[in-house]
């Protein structure tokens, strides 16, 4: 097909009011689909939109992870892929989201959405974890909550489960395809054993700990750092008490 009807129809369709173009659209949207999901859910892509309209805020910002994940596979996997990376993440549910491999290994790497209360960021005092100036915050767990055999805690990650966390800044940014990076093994220990906190901060530009640039955090995951890791002010290190069924426990946050 040559481009001449394509452009006869553009100029008349210049010419048509706004009704009159809303008309053809919806007659469009008759005869095509815009994706695929629409046939696996049987409902059209405006009625799925507008479910998520209306669904609570936990839900909406539950989706909201989900983009952020699939941003990751937009924007990021193309953009490195000059560099020698690969996606080669195997089907299945594991503990990372992307398995990134370059010709020197592979790179495990869990995506999480920069944290906000009532549409904006959350921001935080970043002389409680040591970095100067204020911080964002973003949140680390798994979306299920359960025991293991051993009574031991299922949401919260463990030392190990992936190598590299990316964060999605799009709530301060606008944009789905600006990230923050650092390593798991650097984050802020949880209460448990092995256990990663909840809740880590997020510097709002590159340092020691964060870049966004994903060689640089790939790089960082291969170097030797004598062990370091993000550490709370000792001034915040003090527990608070909380009490629950069993009594009271401390709180670092």
């Amino acid at each position: 097909m040559s481009n001449g009807p394509l452009v006869t129809i553009r100029e008349l369709l210049a010419q048509c009011s706004p009704e009159e173009q809303e008309t053809l659209f919806r007659e469009l949207r008759e005869r095509h689909i815009i994706h695929e999901f629409e046939r696996i859910i049987g409902a059209p892509a405006e009625m799925i939109l507008e479910a998520v309209h209306r669904a609570p805020e936990l839900t909406r910002r539950m989706l909201r992870g989900v983009i952020a994940d699939a941003a990751f596979r937009t924007f990021v996997v193309p953009a490195v892929a000059p560099q020698g990376w690969r996606d080669v993440t195997p089907a299945g549910n594991f503990a990372y989201d992307y398995m990134m491999e370059d010709d020197l290994g592979r790179v495990s790497v869990q995506v999480k959405l920069q944290r906000s209360e009532r549409g904006a960021p959350v921001v935080k005092d970043g002389a409680r974890f040591g970095f100067p100036g204020e911080v964002f915050m973003t949140e680390t767990q798994k979306t299920r909550t359960g025991n293991d055999g051993d009574g031991e805690k299922t949401r919260p990650y463990r030392y190990g489960e992936f190598d590299v966390l990316a964060v999605s800044m799009q709530p301060s940014t606008g944009q789905w395809d600006r990230y923050m990076y650092t390593l798991g093994r650097w984050l802020l220990p949880g209460k448990g054993e092995n256990e990663i906190a909840t809740l880590q901060p997020v510097a709002r530009t590159p340092n020691e700990f964060w870049t966004d640039d994903f060689a640089t955090v790939a790089t960082w995951f291969r170097a030797e750092d004598g062990g370091k890791r993000m550490a709370l002010a000792a001034a915040v290190k003090r527990p608070r008490r909380k009490k629950g069924a069993g009594g009271e426990a401390p709180e670092l946050f």
